[in-house]
């Protein structure tokens, strides 16, 4: 017993300072949490930001700029080979962000909120844009390896 304490009020005392360190506990984690989302969030619209910067379709099939970049038939077998990979994992990409999406409309919709699992749900969708902006980047990498860094820049200032 702490001097003019009952063991009842060092009890709730107790109780009451691990409540308080919980919540301080939960505090620095959702902190946390908003700084990984953050950095995530940066991170995707720096990748997107480049590659919006990069042509877009198949731009080694309009001759102004195979003459101007002077690709040979071997890289232009490459970037289609890059590219029909890189589409199909886009289109399958953007299909779960679509699906994610509409899951959490669905659970936002209903008349229960449930905000655990909406933030669950919350995190799935921003991971499934992040995998989509990296596949998009994926190729972009592709390109520049592809035609080399000379070409690549000349490219970019083409498309301006």
């Amino acid at each position: 017993m702490i001097r003019g304490l009952s063991v009842n009020d060092t009890q709730a005392t107790r109780v009451g300072v691990a409540k308080q360190h919980n919540r301080r506990r939960g505090y620095t984690m959702l902190k946390t949490m908003r700084g990984i989302l953050m950095t995530v969030a940066i991170l995707t619209f720096a990748v997107n930001a480049f590659a919006q910067s990069a042509p877009s379709g198949r731009w080694w099939r309009t001759p102004r700029i195979v003459k101007a970049l002077n690709l040979t038939g071997s890289e232009i077998q490459k970037l289609e080979k890059a590219f029909g990979k890189s589409r199909r994992e886009m289109i399958r990409l953007k299909n779960k962000v679509e699906k994610e999406q509409f899951e959490l409309e669905s659970m936002m919709g209903q008349r229960n909120l449930k905000e655990d699992a909406i933030r669950k749900q919350n995190r799935k969708l921003e991971k499934a844009r992040s995998d989509l902006a990296d596949a998009k980047f994926d190729f972009v990498i592709d390109v520049r390896r592809i035609i080399g860094h000379a070409r690549f820049q000349q490219l970019v200032e083409l498309k301006r």
